[in-house]
């Protein structure tokens, strides 16, 4: 497997003082109560934002979000993902910590229900233990689907039971899977959904909740490596992912392989230390916004290392929704900066996201 830089990217501000201790609570929403920039106990964080071309206009991926609290681990991922006559949703693998599945760039065997859409074979760069899926009728407000499929016990050319675990509402209902054993036990969705991007304005979101036990996520194992996707009908990729493609403007193969695109095609969440690892990754990146306090204009310096590395910085409000994107581009190795205008932004403070190849910072701005 490639070598991991740990990522847990810095969230959003929690947004007033008497919704300070609110809790994150499974109801198919983010609200702003709910997210921290720093780690803390019950609340989201912002790993990876979504500022690329939709290959489905205006539907897709937004934001990813994810905590943990004593015995959870959420996860919620924002967008909008309904169509108007197909089945479309989104996929998520991950590899967890004290288990064996199919190793980094093995073609997957896919599940072995053809309506679900982890039927793809895609071939990723860290090795997958388990995926699941949440897809949406396109009528009704009672049909959303999940499943989860176990690599754990082989990659069989015929497929791995993809197994049905429920239905679940598009009005944020909480909905318990029915597995009774594995890391799935216990598992619950929520998903609340929405016209389009541009009117997903609540952050809904497919929010997800599992039992840390379950997963063998401890104090000495923490770390999850993810991978979500939003796909068409059938599973077909489109070009909305977590972590972000860069530069991708059309829709992905059904089964891609992932090995071939530049970059790391996956995230990964160390639980309880999200604040370390944006501190280790701005150490790494030479980081500095200055001045910051702004007025008017800024500069963003960074370096490229190594080699040379896809460049994304977007600056967000306090919700992760973008307010503008500043770079997105290949750039060469050495010092790097990008011009910050704030002259037409209100007054307030917002978050400036960085992310050099697999290096990920975010830090505050306050425009004056």
């Amino acid at each position: 497997m490639r070598k991991i830089f740990t990522l847990a990217a810095a969230g959003v501000l929690a947004a007033t003082t008497f919704g300070a201790q609110a809790q994150i609570i499974l109801d198919g929403k983010v609200d702003a109560t709910e997210i921290a920039t720093t780690y803390m106990s019950g609340k989201y964080q912002l790993v990876s934002a979504y500022n690329g071309t939709h290959s489905v206009a205006d539907h897709g991926l937004k934001a990813l979000y994810v905590g943990t609290d004593a015995t959870h681990l959420y996860i919620a991922v924002v967008g909008s993902f309904e169509q108007t006559t197909t089945y479309p949703g989104i996929v998520a693998y991950f590899n967890l910590p004290n288990k064996t599945g199919v190793a980094a760039g093995t073609k997957l065997a896919g599940g072995n229900d053809g309506q679900s859409p982890l039927k793809q074979k895609p071939t990723m760069d860290f090795e997958v233990d388990y995926g699941i899926r949440l897809n949406v009728s396109p009528t009704g407000m009672a049909n959303g689907y999940i499943s989860s499929v176990d690599y754990t016990t082989g990659n069989p050319v015929a497929g791995v039971p993809d197994t049905y675990q429920g239905s679940v509402d598009k009005v944020g209902t909480k909905t318990t899977a029915s597995a009774t054993s594995g890391p799935f036990l216990n598992w619950q969705a929520a998903y609340i959904t929405s016209t389009s991007l541009a009117a997903n304005t609540a952050n809904s979101a497919a929010e997800f909740q599992f039992d840390l036990a379950n997963l063998g996520l401890t104090a000495s194992t923490p770390n999850i490596d993810m991978f979500v996707a939003y796909v068409n009908d059938g599973g077909i990729f489109t070009t909305d992912t977590f972590p972000p493609i860069v530069n991708q403007t059309t829709a992905l193969a059904a089964d891609q392989d992932f090995t071939q695109i530049a970059g790391k095609q996956f995230l990964t969440y160390q639980i309880g230390t999200g604040v370390l690892a944006t501190k280790v990754a701005a150490s790494a990146l030479s980081l500095s916004v200055y001045p910051n306090p702004v007025r008017g204009t800024s500069l963003v310096t960074y370096e490229v290392t190594d080699r040379a590395s896809n460049v994304n910085i977007v600056l967000t409000d306090l919700l992760g929704r973008t307010v503008r994107t500043l770079e997105n581009s290949l750039k060469p190795v050495g010092p790097q900066t990008t011009p910050v205008d704030v002259a037409s932004l209100a007054t307030g403070t917002y978050l400036m996201r960085v992310q050099v190849g697999d290096k990920v910072s975010t830090s505050k701005v306050s425009v004056l």
